[in-house]
């Protein structure tokens, strides 16, 4: 929050760099939760700590305050596993809401071995009528009031993204699936005319995904 960035800040400005753990925790007075936030950023880990030591360290450090002597036992994390490459991506998203890594790229070989192709791919046929099934988070479900019912979708992979048409009839026997979902497993036919591809869909399959929503209509 503003309140924890200005004190960083400030601490920062006034000492110079802070030097490890315990050397932030008493000048800025951060509490449980900001520090936390900065663990499993991995904001921790030039003054020593990475994500899961920091975790670990978090409520110790809490209680380590301007006024107060640095000693708190607690600080110093046991050997701890480090996260993966899947954890470490989920706890990006739950300290800063943003990733480095796209969720598609844990699936894509799973992907792969059930014909699922990229966006890229898509795109890059160019091509009227093909059958093709894509795997991705959808960001967006619209449906215009000009549409005739007609729903549509941006569904997005690690390589790019790709809007997804759903007719009344198939939106109607899929509804559940389709709007329940984050991640969806489409199965349908590109649409390609005048440079614009779309994907015209068929068929949906749930595909897990962690951490997201999407942003629909009401």
């Amino acid at each position: 929050g503003p309140t924890e960035i200005a004190r960083i800040e400030v601490a920062r400005h006034l000492g110079g760099p802070f030097t490890d753990p315990t050397d932030l925790a008493f000048r800025t007075g951060l509490g449980v939760a900001a520090l936390e936030g900065l663990a499993a950023a991995g904001a921790l880990a030039s003054i020593g700590l990475d994500r899961r030591a920091g975790l670990w360290a978090a409520g110790a450090l809490a209680e380590i305050r301007p006024g107060r002597l640095p000693l708190t036992a607690g600080v110093e994390a046991p050997p701890l596993p480090g996260m993966d490459e899947r954890e470490s991506h989920l706890a990006d998203l739950w300290a800063t809401g943003v990733s480095p890594v796209h969720p598609l790229a844990f699936v894509r070989e799973e992907l792969a071995e059930r014909g699922c192709v990229t966006a890229a791919e898509i795109l890059g046929l160019r091509r009227n009528g093909m059958r093709v099934s894509m795997g991705g988070v959808v960001t967006h479900r619209q449906r215009p009031g000009t549409a005739n019912g007609v729903i549509f979708f941006n569904l997005e992979d690690e390589t790019g993204l790709v809007n997804v048409v759903v007719l009344p009839g198939v939106w109607e026997a899929q509804r559940d699936v389709a709007r329940r979902h984050s991640g969806l497993i489409v199965h349908g036919t590109v649409e390609y005319a005048d440079g614009v591809t779309n994907l015209v869909a068929r068929r949906f399959e749930p595909l897990p995904v962690t951490g997201l929503r999407s942003r629909d209509f009401r």
